[in-house]
């Protein structure tokens, strides 16, 4: 019992050394074993008293010696006086005394922690930890697969090294042998093979969106144009400030949504608001009117977007004026980069008119007409404003580009420009003609459409009223933007100042101003249908082709030919010009 109070007590006690507690374990567990082989006499001639309640038992070297001591001896006394051997009581006493130690030694030893990991947490990732191997010798920054390759690789040279590993993984009674090795060998390819490169061939693609803007029918009013174009000083103002400031265009968005771009048009702030310029605003407003004008005498197509509440009643009213094709519900995703599969759509969508004029729902049953009514209700909110746009629109009319930015993502993969109203919280970078002003009111958005759908209709009186004989042929070229990568946002390179621009430009805003659409490369006349791959098979877009080469060879032959027979008539002479 007293060896029991003990180890409980020195198990309990955690502000007790290491060492002592090692100690007092040694101690209680010969005092248990002790107690245990004296108790076999008559009478015991120990008795160990218990500590007072709550002290934490405090044993020392001297404690502990002449309390085995004293066991030792009360245990020989009573063992001799009823004739038992006293060696077995030595012997546990002398296991207790070392089992102490070799846990005393334990302790100390683990206290000694290794040096990569020492320290702060994820000591294995520091590269200059002590001890640790370099980071591109570790295993988490070694490449696994093409480790595991590059030993496979080794490993199995020839087809007969893998069998056995084959027959292993190959259950049942089936017997199997490699009769060559062909899955290692090198293939023999010939020297002159036709195909090759990949690059020969027809590119014909016409199903592809893309494919139609950049190479069919590229672009005729183009993104790049736009930057350097202006206005005459002539042109009449359509627009006034009193017009805007009584349809409430220069309030904008609160400060909890703003974006930093459209800094540049406003004026002041009132309150948690801003104040647009209307200055600007006007400016651009007339602009984008006279840009409108001058395409509707050309011919353009215009396409209006607006799917807000408070414009959607807007589009198609001014929509339907100049007899242009709309979207005022959702728009439809891949409408411009995926017009394939938006035919299929369409066609299906004039099916179901067709069959519901012709009354073939008649017979259906009240669940199925139901579902095939609501389809067609679905179809019609998607594409009843475009049923007349055969091709990519010219340009596009569009009404707040936060609400409309996958629109404006698809028009700018495919060249076409956007004239926008934008408010505070737009991106004027992805929007061509910009003309800040409020976008929540109903009064604002109806001046602004009102202005370009009268541009448009003059611009469409001016083109009927003159023959057609007046119009200047235009001639097609190619669209630089179609052919740079920095069209797609997810591969422009931005915040790049390269150590020539500051010789040639000077300062990084300057860059940007004579690039604003990046780094964009000229292109060659315009040449239809694409010489992909000519009559004589050579490639005059991607280079010489296959059958190029074999008849240069071919021709380069015939002349090492003549020139050698040449040579040989002359008595040996060797004739420089026919060897040329």
């Amino acid at each position: 019992r007293t060896s029991a109070q003990s180890l409980h007590q020195c198990m309990r006690g955690d502000s007790m050394e290491s060492s002592k507690r090692s100690v007092a374990l040694s101690a209680a567990a010969a005092c248990a074993l002790a107690g245990s082989f004296c108790s076999l006499a008559p009478t015991p001639s120990f008795v160990v008293s218990p500590p007072p309640a709550g002290a934490i038992p405090q044993v020392s070297s001297s404690h502990i010696s002449g309390t085995s001591a004293s066991a030792a001896t009360s245990g020989l006394s009573g063992h001799a006086s009823s004739g038992t051997s006293t060696a077995p009581i030595a012997a546990m006493l002398a296991v207790a005394a070392f089992v102490g130690l070799a846990h005393r030694r334990s302790e100390r030893e683990s206290s000694r922690m290794p040096m990569q990991v020492r320290g702060r947490a994820g000591t294995w990732f520091r590269m200059g930890a002590k001890g640790a191997k370099p980071l591109h010798e570790r295993l988490i920054a070694k490449d696994i697969i093409e480790g595991t390759k590059a030993g496979w690789l080794k490993k199995y040279r020839k087809a007969s090294d893998m069998e056995e590993t084959v027959k292993k993984t190959l259950y049942g009674n089936l017997q199997m042998r490699f009769t060559t090795n062909h899955f290692t060998d090198e293939i023999p390819w010939p020297e002159d093979r036709s195909g090759g490169g990949g690059m020969e061939g027809p590119r014909e693609m016409p199903d592809k969106p893309w494919y139609r803007r950049k190479f069919m029918n590229p672009a005729r009013f183009k993104k790049l144009d736009i930057k350097e174009w202006e206005m005459p000083e002539n042109y009449s103002r359509s627009v006034s400030l009193e017009k805007l400031v009584g349809v409430g265009m220069q309030y904008g968005h609160s400060r909890q949504c703003w974006a930093t771009k459209m800094m540049k048009y406003v004026y002041a702030e009132d309150g948690d608001s801003f104040i647009f310029d209307l200055v600007q605003t006007s400016a651009q407003l007339n602009r984008a009117c006279y840009y409108a004008q001058e395409a509707a005498i050309r011919g353009a197509k215009f396409l209006f977007v607006g799917c807000k509440m408070q414009a959607q009643e807007l589009i198609n009213e001014y929509a339907d004026k100049v007899n242009m094709p709309r979207v005022s519900e959702k728009w439809t995703g891949g409408l411009i980069t995926n017009s394939g599969q938006i035919a299929i759509a369409r066609e299906l969508w004039q099916r179901l008119r067709t069959q519901k004029d012709q009354g073939a729902w008649d017979s259906m049953g009240g669940e199925r007409r139901e579902l095939q009514e609501c389809m067609l209700r679905r179809l019609d909110r998607k594409y009843a404003g475009i049923e007349g746009m055969e091709d990519f629109p010219d340009i596009i009319i569009m009404v707040d580009q936060k609400s409309e930015s996958v629109a404006c993502h698809e028009a700018g993969k495919m060249g076409i420009p956007i004239i926008c109203l934008c408010d505070t919280n737009a991106d004027p970078d992805k929007v061509d003609i910009t003309v800040p002003g409020n976008c929540g009111q109903k009064r604002s958005i109806e001046l602004f459409l009102q202005q370009i759908t009268e541009a448009i209709k003059t611009g469409q009186d001016i083109r009927a009223s003159r023959p057609r004989s007046d119009d200047p042929a235009e001639q097609k070229s190619w669209d630089p933007w179609m052919f740079s990568s920095d069209r797609i946002p997810g591969l422009h390179r931005s915040g790049k100042f390269q150590p020539w621009m500051r010789d040639m430009y000077g300062t990084y805003e300057n860059v940007k101003r004579a690039n604003p659409y990046g780094k964009i490369r000229p292109c060659a006349p315009f040449v239809s249908p694409v010489p992909w791959v000519n009559n004589d098979g050579q490639n005059q877009i991607w280079g010489v082709s296959t059958n190029a080469k074999v008849a240069a060879k071919e021709e380069g032959k015939r002349l090492a030919e003549e020139a050698a027979r040449a040579g040989g008539g002359g008595g040996g002479g060797e004739d420089e010009e026919a060897k040329e």
